[in-house]
C-alpha cells in the first residue's frame, strides 16, 4: 500500500477554473456559458476528450466533468478551484471583472 504525504504548508495552490480548463484542453471557451451554443461546444469537447457525462448533459455538468478530469485530479495537497462560473451554482456571486 502506497503512503501519501500531504503538504499543508500554505500558500495553497489555486486553479482559476475556466482559464485553467482552457489551457489544459487547448481551446478557448465561449463567453456566454448559458447559451445553447455553449452547451453544444462543451458536449462536443467532452466527447472529443472522452470525458463521460450521463444525462442530463447540461453545460454545468459538462464543465464539472471537465473540472474533475483536468483539475481535481491534481488536488492531492490542499488547493482551491476558484472563480467557478455562475452557471455552476445558482448561489454563486458574480465576479466583479468577468461576466458569467
Amino acid at each position: 500500500e502506497e503512503v501519501r504525504v500531504i503538504d499543508f504548508t500554505p500558500p495553497f495552490r489555486r486553479f482559476d477554473m475556466i482559464p485553467e480548463l482552457e489551457k489544459r484542453t487547448g481551446v478557448q471557451f465561449p463567453k456566454d456559458l448559458a447559451s445553447e451554443e455553449a452547451n453544444a461546444f462543451f458536449d462536443k469537447l467532452c466527447r472529443e476528450h472522452k470525458v463521460e457525462c450521463s444525462h442530463p448533459r447540461s453545460t454545468a455538468r459538462l464543465i464539472d466533468k471537465l473540472t474533475e478530469r483536468y483539475l481535481e485530479c491534481e488536488c492531492d495537497n490542499p488547493a482551491f478551484i476558484i472563480n467557478q462560473p455562475q452557471i455552476m451554482s445558482p448561489l454563486a456571486k458574480y465576479h466583479r471583472d468577468v461576466p458569467g
